[in-house]
This record gives C-alpha cells, structure tokens and sequence, in this order.
C-alpha cells in the first residue's frame, strides 16, 4: 500500500499525526534527505512523535518510511499518465485505440489495487482461507462471475467453495454455517443490499467474514474484522460499464488463489494431475 493510502484508511490518527502526514505528502522528494530530527524541526513535533507516526501508519521506523517514499514517487512518476477508468474511450476512437485503452485501464486497476495491498492483512486472510473446511461466497450482480472463476479455481485442487446465486441461497448458507466455514463478501461499493442481514447472521454465528471492495468501503465495522480493498478510482454510477472494478477484483481473488495454492505447492500439483483425467473429459493428445 502507498504511503498516502496508508494514512488515509488509518483510522486513529491525531491531530499531531496529520500535521507530521500532511508535510510528508506536501514534500516526499525532500524527506529521503532529512534525518528524523530534521522532520521533527519541520514539523515542529519530536522524534518520538515521527516515530509512533509511522507505526502508527503500518512502517516499522522512519528510514521503512523514507524507503517506501521513495519507491512511490517512482510509481506515482510512471502512472502519471493513467487512463480514465469511467470512460477509457470515446466515440471517435478507432478499435485499435480501444484495444490500447482497456489494456491501459487493466494496468491501471491492477496498479492500484496493488498499491492498496496491507501484506499483513493480507496474510492474515489467506491464512483464515487456507485453515478453513468450507469457503462460503456471497457476491451478486456482475460479481458473481468473478466468484465462481475462484471457485472453479479452488476445486481444481480439492478445496470446498459454495457460491450461491440467489438471496435466498443466500441466506440459507448463512444460516447454515459452522466453526469450519469462512465467508468472503465481494461487494465493490459495500453498499449491496444483502450485506447487513448476512453480515449480522454470521457474526452471530461466529464465522469469520472477509470483505473485497474499494478502498475506503468501511461498512458493518463491528461485524466485517477482515478487508482487502480494490482500486477506488470507478464511479459507481457515472461511468460506461465496471471495467476497473472487475478487473480488480478478478486480480485481488487470483492472488488469494495464488498464495493458497502456495501454501501446499507439491500436494496441489499432485492432486491436479491425479484428477486431471477425471475432470477433463476432453480427449487431447499428449504435446511434444
């Protein structure tokens, strides 16, 4: 995550915080320069405040702090130029130009939501998923492709995914779960009509729930303790179709695949080639 988003979604910042944030984000290129004590002279805080700052923001110290700057004003110098993800083309564009436009926007959305990765957060879901018997989805609209990709994903080396359709499928699944199950809520905006009487559901049941949605989206806070956020740059209703936040969420839900597949790399090859010829029907020849 960028250093401006990790102080934008840190919740318990103080008022000296945001005078220490506000003079970095007002001079990144200069802070790669000051010594910590140099920072407090500027910011006419201490070196003490620097430092709770930055672990309050996620770092580790002040020099995680000038390194990560660094690192985002390089990236920040090669987005410059992003692209328009509500409206990436127009009606005099030739199909080339389309075809350069939405590959620009995908680069664009996986981008962002790269830089909107917590590691930590992120370790924590994968590890909730991994441990977990029962994977329960709970998505709807254009969402619901994304989340049967994932869960085809998943069954290709053994794991248990439901993703139901329906309201209803809904929330039967939800009044259905056990300790062993783990729900992942896809909802870009987090204002899906389902979520608050699922959420509440499975919060009394105790089942550990996982949100993916934009940046920012801190709905149900006492019943949602896990979030991954999307890239936030798609406008909810002005823009052509959710080209970002699909891609975006289809990026952030192959990672999640990737890094559970990582976790018993040897044994999920091995059962993908144990079952291969049960669950591929189709008759191909062998390449050479």
């Amino acid at each position: 995550m960028i250093i401006e988003n990790m102080i934008k979604y840190c919740e318990n910042l103080t008022p000296t915080d945001n005078q220490i944030a506000q003079y970095i984000l007002e001079n990144k290129a200069k802070i790669e320069s000051y010594s910590m004590q140099q920072l407090a002279d500027n910011t006419f805080t201490s070196k003490s405040a620097i430092h709770r700052f930055c672990k309050k923001i996620g770092l580790d110290g002040y020099n995680d702090l000038k390194v990560k700057l660094v690192k985002d004003i390089v990236n920040e110098k090669i987005s410059d130029n992003q692209i328009d993800v509500n409206f990436p083309f127009n009606s005099t564009d030739s199909q080339k130009m389309i075809a350069q436009s939405i590959m620009d926007l995908y680069e664009a959305a996986i981008t962002d939501t790269y830089n909107f990765i917590d590691i930590k957060e992120l370790n924590k879901v994968v590890a909730l998923l991994h441990n977990a018997e029962i994977i329960d989805i709970y998505t709807h609209a254009h969402n619901i492709n994304v989340a049967e990709n994932f869960q085809d994903k998943m069954r290709s080396i053994g794991r248990m995914v439901n993703c139901a359709r329906s309201f209803y499928e809904q929330r039967c699944m939800a009044t259905a779960s056990k300790k062993n199950h783990v729900a992942m809520i896809l909802s870009y905006s987090g204002r899906a009509t389902f979520l608050p009487s699922i959420t509440e559901v499975l919060h009394k049941k105790g089942i550990p729930v996982i949100l993916i949605g934009r940046a920012g989206n801190n709905v149900m806070k006492s019943f949602i303790k896990h979030r991954l956020y999307l890239s936030d740059k798609e406008n909810l209703r002005n823009r052509i179709s959710q080209f970002s936040s699909h891609i975006a969420m289809q990026f952030m839900l192959d990672i999640l695949f990737a890094c559970i597949f990582k976790m018993n790399y040897k044994k999920n090859i091995d059962y993908i080639q144990e079952v291969i010829s049960i669950v591929d029907d189709r008759k191909l020849s062998e390449e050479k």
